[in-house]
């Protein structure tokens, strides 16, 4: 369990820019490139999406979420500071969730969720997403359940047993992270990311019908495309679902990806597509590169148009 403490203002003053100017070490000793199904990140060393550009997308982030404040004045709090980038999140009834830590936060920080594939870690989703988020947002990783056929017992992968259980699983897993952190997590509406299953999780849950919907915003990675259709994209629209964004890293991505883009344009869902052609059923690397770019587009408040939306990314 990571060890976290509250430090005084004056001890943190430059020990924040430090820490968001260096890169982040690895949650685990996961290997670097990704298994022929639904794995790890697919080359390189883990956690290397946005290299060469992280500084500024974490400093956009921070400018994107307070231009999403509701006008709340927001409350100073003691600087939340963490050992390591990350810890293991204790979840009632299931198995312990991993968390990006907003290290320096003097403020609420919102919750990016991040939802991994079939035969995936959690972790790997946390390293890929906080080279995205940085110190901008708390960032919740399920673990979700192992699977039998794990290459070894010091290389478990997991994946989630349904739409239900996953349900569940987040609901238990917030209730931990605000237990921890309290006034540090923010209550604005959640980001919603998932690669694969997790997209094709995702989908389901952001369209179920209700008055209100727990995700107005998603990125959906490699999947999360079928299940759009006009009555789906409209009861998302009509639930205040805002903005979709389509990340895919295979040519086979791209026309599934724009039929559901369409679906969810004439619902007046805002839409982007974004990613590349040949790099595979992955997450990281260029893919998570074309998703940082448009990060701040997701955050911001939504645009009377967007002529570049479903069209940009496409290959």
């Amino acid at each position: 369990m990571l060890a976290l403490r509250i430090v005084p203002i004056a001890a943190l003053l430059c020990s924040c820019d430090s820490a968001r100017s260096q890169g982040h070490a690895p949650a685990t000793d996961a290997p670097g490139m990704r298994d022929a199904r639904d794995g790890g990140p697919s080359g390189g060393p883990v956690g290397s999406a946005a290299s060469g550009n992280t500084s500024a997308t974490r400093e956009n982030v921070k400018d994107a979420t307070r231009d999403t404040d509701k006008g709340e004045k927001s409350t100073a709090l003691a600087p939340l500071e963490a050992d390591r980038p990350y810890m293991d999140l204790d979840v009632s009834g299931f198995g312990p969730a991993v968390v990006s830590v907003p290290r320096g936060a003097t403020e609420a920080r919102p919750i990016v969720l991040a939802t991994h594939g079939n035969y995936d870690r959690p972790e790997w989703q946390c390293q890929v997403w906080r080279e995205i988020v940085g110190d901008g947002a708390f960032i919740l990783c399920p673990r979700g359940i192992a699977r039998r056929d794990s290459p070894s017992p010091k290389d478990i992968r997991f994946t989630y047993a349904n739409g239900k259980a996953l349900e569940r699983e987040i609901d238990a897993g917030l209730a931990a992270l605000r237990a921890t952190f309290g006034a540090h997590v923010g209550s604005d509406p959640i980001v919603y990311t998932g690669f694969s299953l997790g997209a094709i999780i995702g989908a389901a849950l952001a369209m179920r019908p209700s008055d209100t919907t727990p995700y107005e915003r998603l990125v959906l990675v490699e999947g999360g495309h079928d299940a759009w259709t006009e009555q789906t994209a409209k009861r998302f629209a009509a639930a205040g679902g805002k903005k979709v964004l389509f990340g895919c890293g295979q040519a086979g991505c791209f026309p599934s990806a724009r039929k559901a883009s369409g679906q969810l344009e004439r619902a007046g869902v805002q839409t982007r597509i974004v990613g590349v052609k040949d790099a595979g059923h992955a997450y990281d690397g260029p893919v998570a590169r074309a998703v940082s770019e448009s990060w701040r587009w997701l955050l911001e408040p939504r645009a009377p148009s967007d002529p570049a939306s479903s069209r940009r990314g496409s290959p």
